[in-house]
């Protein structure tokens, strides 16, 4: 059996990964047009968390959650992942009393999060506003380092026998009878293949468009920024209810700060964007508010991820009806990363006809009633 992947980000390294180490006989073949995480994937902030998931990944992110703490040993490489745990803070009193029916399903479903007032909140994170009157905790969460875990993917690729082939894109997907039969690469050759997964991130509803599918994926920059380093003080990440903030510290100090600020795209098919000064001077100031520490220290750096966001903001994964032999992952909406693990080994077993796990993504279907319009001519 042979096997194509378009797209070099974390899912299609993870999928290769998967399909060899599932069955060693398997050919398989990443192709990228850049460098492998030269997309999102690379610029992620790089979050591994359960809480406040939408229902739908909710299974998945479990999963893979589960996965994370062991993830170095399978792929024999550091991704640097801290479990530090997450905590949300409320900076008034009328949210963190609402906090309590927020995370009533998620408790319900497995997801270990609960509410801790002032003091406690205090504990787990000293140097948070003293504004704050508590927020919601989750143990389980944490973050990792993107481009360290995107090499550990390619390098554990490579090492069983995937091919990974950088500077090489799609050009097409080749079909027969409705069946998938080849890949057509952007340096003219043909890749044949008997199933073909696109996890080309936003790039992919234009490889599926020519078969007449139409994906409904809406491109989103989404900036990060990081600091000068500073002492380590903060283990778990930090976020707020009503302030868009991810704000997490490396192991060299310096503290990484996202939460969905934008970007301006200049150029989709380029991978291109400009950072806005109106989004790095809000992003800083949600940050120094929620923890004012980090306004003592300098910008370093700042970058942006081209992400693909579907109409209900969770994503697509699964066969391409109509389509036998094509796959898709895509639309991760800017929370992919911490599902790699898992969607990786849910390609692999859905590509290789064993089990395959449905009941962790049976919610992320094409045929879900929110892509309505992703319909196949």
């Amino acid at each position: 059996m042979s096997v194509v992947i378009v797209g070099g980000g974390l899912m299609g390294l993870s999928a290769a990964f998967h399909l060899r180490r599932t069955d060693p006989t398997v050919s398989v073949t990443v192709l990228e047009r850049d460098r492998v995480g030269a997309a999102a994937s690379g610029a992620s902030a790089a979050g591994v968390r359960a809480m406040g998931r939408d229902p739908g990944e909710r299974a998945l992110a479990l999963a893979s959650l589960r996965r994370w703490p062991d993830l170095h040993r399978e792929l024999e490489a550091d991704v640097h992942y801290h479990r530090g745990g997450c905590l949300r803070l409320a900076l008034d009193e009328p949210a963190w009393r609402a906090a309590g029916g927020w995370i009533a399903e998620q408790r319900a479903h497995g997801v270990p999060v609960e509410v801790v007032d002032a003091a406690t909140a205090r504990r787990l994170a000293s140097g948070i506003t003293p504004d704050s009157p508590g927020g919601v905790w989750c143990p389980i969460d944490g973050h990792a380092d993107a481009m360290a875990t995107v090499r550990a993917f390619a390098s554990a690729a490579r090492r069983i026998g995937a091919r990974i082939e950088e500077g090489i894109g799609a050009r097409a997907l080749v079909t027969e009878r409705g069946r998938m039969v080849a890949v057509e690469r952007t340096d003219g050759l043909r890749e044949p293949c008997e199933t073909a997964i696109v996890t080309a991130g936003t790039w992919s509803a234009g490889l599926l468009t020519p078969l007449g599918v139409r994906l409904p994926l809406e491109t989103r920059a989404l900036q990060m920024l990081l600091t000068a380093p500073a002492p380590k003080t903060l283990a778990p990440v930090l976020g707020g209810f009503e302030q868009k903030l991810s704000l997490k510290q490396f192991d060299d100090g310096a503290y990484l700060i996202g939460g969905g600020w934008p970007a301006r795209i200049t150029d989709v098919a380029g991978n291109r964007y400009e950072m806005l000064d109106d989004s790095v001077k809000a992003s800083l100031e949600v940050a120094r508010l929620i923890y004012p520490r980090v306004g003592s220290y300098d910008l370093a750096r700042s970058w942006a991820g081209l992400e693909a966001f579907t109409p209900d903001g969770v994503p697509v994964i699964g066969p391409v009806p109509d389509v036998k032999g094509l796959l898709v992952a895509a639309g991760f909406s800017g929370h992919g990363f911490a599902l790699s693990p898992a969607v990786g080994d849910v390609l692999a077993r859905v590509a290789l006809r064993r089990d395959a796990l449905e009941t962790l993504w049976s919610g992320l279907r094409f045929d879900r009633p929110a892509l309505a319009s992703a319909v196949v001519a």
